[in-house]
């Protein structure tokens, strides 16, 4: 406002109360400030007050800015305000101005060349730049960085004018990787400045100032930039606006979700400083250009356990009231709970790679209902499993198929032997086409469930799925999975000769027919194996029906 101030009262003379403020050895206080403003206003017949970058200034002085310059224009007509900004600061402004008018400018490439042209004209090392390199620094940044242009858009009324930078790319990341080649001074180190822009690593310093003035905002706004920052770097997938709102509105244990501690969609995006933008196109939330996702992994102090936090909230969400509450059979999520799906879908994933005692007992709590929870049928429908369902399940909901099912699937082995110990499962029984825990495991190749598994009296190694008779063994060596047969040959109770019902294979050929030839020397060390059966000539498996393990659970 002092800057305002010396600019409109330049040439004149300067007034008494500002004059004798100085001469006491005294800065004029704000209001008195908005005050004598409004003095030297009326003196002309138009004033224009243009302020740029709006969303550099830290919040806490944000509203009282705005608020100073709502008092000067309402008690001065002849005024207009200017201002630029990113677009999450425009909520801001619409709070302290009523009149409000968006004029998008979307710069194109023709806009992006004439700026590079320019800025390669006025260059400070003119002998530090050659035709070669000049045509070098436009051809990469076109076409390597091509996605960073970014437009810009004007607000204008009666009142205020307000400019910002609409993320459809990312003009700004252009102008950084110009400005940090210019700013190099032989030709040899631009050129190298360039590779590095070509490979994405030349915005490594303007992401630290960000993250640092992310940083120093005000304690809950510095902690929800993080939040986010922390959701769209470590999510399965692209996350929508109010799918990231809901995560960040959970209180982790909470039996109860709580609509007004959702963050607004403007808060979101301005406590991460443009770091995160929206698409307009999807309603998801992303990295302002891909070379940040690095720039974050590359600082392992920066987010704390990123997995075991989402994973709590997911396991939370899926465990209160509003969720538990809603029928087992419905075929997709409500719009009140816009992150029940992807806390159905993923929560598995983050808890196997983020593991602690809570997200264990929030894991357990779910599970322990899993039957009738809506997460399930969630499940079974997002991967179309015919495998599991049958006609009638679809409308009495996913009988047969139980957490214990689920947490083999996932390959959860830390959550197997405490499920056990519920003995709440039968560890035997069969989903719709007679899977058991042991047999889901041993098709999957996963050794340190099975080995659970096998420890446990109960289990029966031979028992096959009741469609065809496919038992562990079976499916282990069709699938080629060493560890799982050698450890169902060291049990003397394994039927090593038993044959599916379709087309008569033992384990034995099944190996021999896929070519898993560790497999097939494994058994025929075996003197009890019977080598004299068919060799399948086609596919016996279950590949159709059941994704493999590095088949990433994603919607990207």
């Amino acid at each position: 406002m002092g800057a305002i101030f010396k600019q409109l009262v330049r040439g004149r003379e300067i007034p008494y109360d500002i004059r004798e403020g100085y001469r006491k050895g005294r800065r004029p206080r704000l209001r008195d400030l908005i005050r004598i403003l409004r003095l030297v206003i009326s003196w002309l017949p138009n004033v224009f007050i243009c302020i740029d970058g709006l969303d550099e200034c830290p919040r806490r002085d944000l509203f009282e800015l705005l608020e100073s310059l709502r008092d000067i224009v309402q008690e001065s007509p002849q005024v207009r305000i200017f201002l630029t900004g990113r677009p999450y600061v425009k909520g801001d402004i619409q709070r302290y101005f009523t009149k409000v008018v968006v004029i998008p400018i979307h710069p194109n490439p023709d806009d992006i060349m004439r700026y590079l042209r320019m800025r390669l004209r006025m260059d400070d090392e003119p002998e530090a730049m050659d035709n070669d390199l000049e045509a070098d620094i436009v051809e990469v940044i076109m076409d390597k960085l091509s996605d960073m242009c970014v437009g810009t858009s004007v607000l204008t009324t009666l009142l205020v004018m307000y400019t910002y930078r609409k993320i459809t790319c990312r003009f700004l990341l252009v102008s950084l990787n110009i400005e940090a080649i210019l700013g190099e001074v032989t030709i040899g180190q631009r050129r190298k400045k360039l590779k590095e822009m070509a490979r994405g690593n030349g915005l490594s310093d303007a992401y630290t100032t960000t993250l640092s003035r992310l940083k120093a905002q005000k304690k809950n706004r510095a902690e929800l930039g993080l939040k986010v920052l922390m959701w769209v770097l470590h999510s399965e997938r692209p996350l929508r606006a109010e799918e990231l709102g809901h995560a960040l509105g959970v209180e982790i244990g909470s039996q109860d979700l709580d609509p007004a501690y959702v963050p607004a969609l403007q808060t979101l995006l301005s406590s991460c400083l443009g770091l995160v933008t929206l698409e307009a196109s999807s309603s998801t939330l992303r990295l302002v250009h891909y070379t940040l996702h690095d720039h974050l992994l590359s600082d392992p102090t920066l987010f704390h356990s990123p997995h075991s936090t989402i994973a709590e909230v997911c396991l939370t969400y899926l465990n209160s009231r509003t969720a538990t509450d809603l029928s087992p059979i419905l075929r997709s999520a409500p719009s009140t709970m816009p992150l029940l799906e992807y806390a159905s879908f993923y929560w598995g994933e983050h808890t196997r790679r983020g593991m602690t005692q809570n997200v264990k007992a929030l894991a357990l709590r779910l599970l322990d209902r899993f039957e009738e929870h809506i997460s399930a049928q969630l499940l079974l429908l997002r991967y179309s499993c015919d495998i599991y369902l049958g006609p009638h399940s679809m409308e009495g909901g996913p009988r047969g198929f139980t957490g214990l099912h689920w947490v083999v699937f996932l390959g959860i082995v830390e959550l197997v032997a405490p499920m056990l110990e519920m003995e709440k499962w039968d560890v035997n029984v069969a989903n719709y086409i007679g899977s058991t825990a042991l047999t889901l495991a041993a098709q999957r190749g996963q050794e340190g469930i099975v080995k659970v598994l096998l420890e446990r009296k109960e289990v029966n190694p031979n028992q096959g799925d009741t469609k065809h008779g496919r038992t562990p063994l079976w499916l282990a060596a069709r699938n080629g999975h060493q560890g799982v047969v050698k450890m169902l040959l060291d049990r003397d109770d394994v039927n090593l000769n038993q044959v599916d019902t379709e087309y008569g294979a033992t384990p034995l050929s099944c190996a021999v027919g896929h070519g898993h030839e560790g497999v097939v020397k494994m058994l025929l060390e075996r003197v009890d194996v019977h080598p004299a059966r068919p060799i399948p000539t086609i596919d016996c498996s279950l590949s159709e029906t059941w994704r493999s393990p590095e088949d990433p659970m994603r919607m990207d």
